[in-house]
């Protein structure tokens, strides 16, 4: 009896002392996972790069790798070139806005709305709109709230370069030897279930590298298209909106949603700041109709190519899984979910596939 309750306390046992240094180690396993990210995504590059032969020549390992990573850095800095431009501008574009100008447009709806708020005790008789704005936006340009932010800027400055070193360490290295992880974790794998392991990190490693790329190429084509429709139409600062919508289609079916606000907010403000005050309606029906159209190709064509083939699941396992990551964890929860419940799943194959509905849900895989 003594025997079968340790058989099931060690491995318990051995969870929960691995969840306990995740928790205690989480920026260290933070560090480690984004480099394992990086990793997966110029994998491709670092194999192809070693494969190239000039006669007897053949590039080493190491220079592979940091080709690969420079070229990763390249194309991120060469973002950063293009976006935080546009980024600026939009800063400029809002602070032209002519506050006098905007509220004397809008005063007669202002004011119905407002007598409506009044009517229900949304807000007090003595109050009004403008009042409310002029308030918000007095907390909004607030110095020492500015003054904080730069502050907290520059506090995090020493954490983010660190943290910055360390990835680019660890993601040269597993460029380096893509098998280095691999082979830490069957050192420390009961020789018993080697062969499983090796297995899991096998078929993990497959799937996860599917995935990434996918959603990778997922946001570059919702991009594309968000910022192409939004130019067609005219809508200022279309390639700031599109980069932003794209990018948010990394929070599975919340994504956009968030991004299709943000891009109605941002052309809002800058129709406002041009004076533009009957254009307003238009661009926003405008923006929600690219956004609409863009994410029907993302529904029909490009998520069931990435989620339902890449983790070889069912369209409904994968709404569910994703729900629950939400529910769990919030918007990260929702966004580590797929890639989470593929490895839980090998595992699951590994170690219960006796399990009716191990069976099941593995099938394809």
């Amino acid at each position: 009896m003594k025997d079968n309750i340790l058989q099931y306390l060690k491995p318990l046992a051995a969870l929960a002392i691995i969840a306990f240094m995740v928790w205690y180690f989480s920026d260290i396993v933070t560090y480690i996972l984004v480099a394992t990210f990086l990793s997966l995504l110029g994998m491709p590059m670092a194999r192809k790069l070693n494969l190239i032969r000039i006669r007897r020549f053949k590039i080493p390992k190491a220079v592979s790798a940091l080709l690969t990573l420079l070229s990763m850095v390249l194309i991120f800095i060469l973002f950063i070139l293009v976006i935080v431009p546009l980024i600026i501008k939009q800063g400029n574009v809002i602070a032209t806005i002519d506050i006098d100008a905007l509220l004397f447009y809008y005063q007669k709806p202002m004011n119905q709305l407002n007598e409506f708020l009044i009517q229900y005790n949304v807000i007090g008789s003595g109050e009004t709109l403008a009042q409310y704005f002029e308030s918000q936006l007095n907390d909004f340009l607030n110095f020492s709230e500015f003054t904080n932010f730069f502050a907290n800027i520059v506090t995090a400055t020493g954490t983010v370069f660190m943290g910055t070193f360390i990835i680019l360490f660890l993601t040269f290295y597993f460029l380096m030897d893509d098998n280095l992880g691999r082979k830490f974790i069957l050192t420390l794998t009961p020789e018993e279930h080697v062969e499983n392991m090796d297995r899991i990190l096998s078929d993990s490693k497959s799937l996860l590298t599917r995935y990434f790329h996918g959603i990778l190429i997922e946001v570059v084509i919702m991009m594309t298209i968000e910022s192409t429709g939004l130019l067609i139409f005219g809508v200022p600062n279309a390639v700031l909106i599109g980069f932003f919508g794209g990018l948010m289609n990394v929070i599975p079916y919340l994504g956009p949603i968030i991004g299709a606000s943000l891009g109605v907010a941002l052309a809002t403000l800058s129709e406002l700041s041009l004076g533009n005050y009957d254009m307003v309606p238009v661009t926003i029906i405008t923006v929600l109709g690219v956004f609409a159209f863009a994410n029907v190709i993302d529904n029909t064509i490009l998520q069931p190519q990435i989620y339902s083939r890449s983790t070889k699941a069912h369209p409904v396992e994968v709404f569910l899984v994703i729900i629950v990551g939400g529910k769990l964890a919030g918007i990260a929860g929702m966004i580590l979910a797929i890639p989470t419940y593929t490895v839980v799943k090998i595992i699951a194959r590994e170690f219960a596939q006796r399990m009716k509905l191990v069976k099941f849900l593995t099938g394809k895989m």
